[in-house]
């Protein structure tokens, strides 16, 4: 494994738990919409009729898939950071960090950082280099 395809697992994982927490929100929002019976004498009307319990135990299952995500994400930012931090220059560190830690867009790393766009990407290259190295070591 490279070592963008290692640190894209981060934002792979950000990406599927937005899409499941939406799902869970929908979800949600249905079971909150469930109407019962009117049972009065004047007449009997069915708005919508759901098996709240099924819906219940849908909505559950969504937060246990959401919240396994959730430690996975956790352990795969924990191990890039170890990696991360094992890196000998603080720009490599800071940069993957910023990126891949924390999801800053490009412009926003090199204003921040306070180099020209495309030298932060070419710093990019070197830390890639850089981590991949380590990464070989642990295996």
């Amino acid at each position: 494994m490279t070592a963008k395809e290692f640190l894209w697992r981060i934002r792979n994982a950000e990406r599927e738990i937005k899409r499941l927490e939406e799902e869970y929100n929908q979800v949600r929002a249905e079971i909150e919409s469930v109407r019962g019976m009117n049972y009065t004498p004047d007449r009997v009307t069915n708005t919508q009729v759901v098996d709240l319990s099924s819906a219940i135990i849908k909505l559950e299952k969504y937060a246990e898939r959401v919240n396994a995500k959730w430690d996975e994400l956790i352990k795969l930012r924990n191990e890039a950071t170890q990696t991360i931090e094992r890196l000998r220059s603080w720009r490599d560190q800071e940069i993957l960090k910023r990126r891949y830690i924390h999801g800053q867009s490009w412009e926003k790393i090199a204003f921040v950082m306070g180099y020209d766009y495309r030298y932060t990407l070419k710093l990019h290259g070197v830390a890639l280099l850089h981590f991949e190295q380590e990464l070989k070591k642990d295996i």
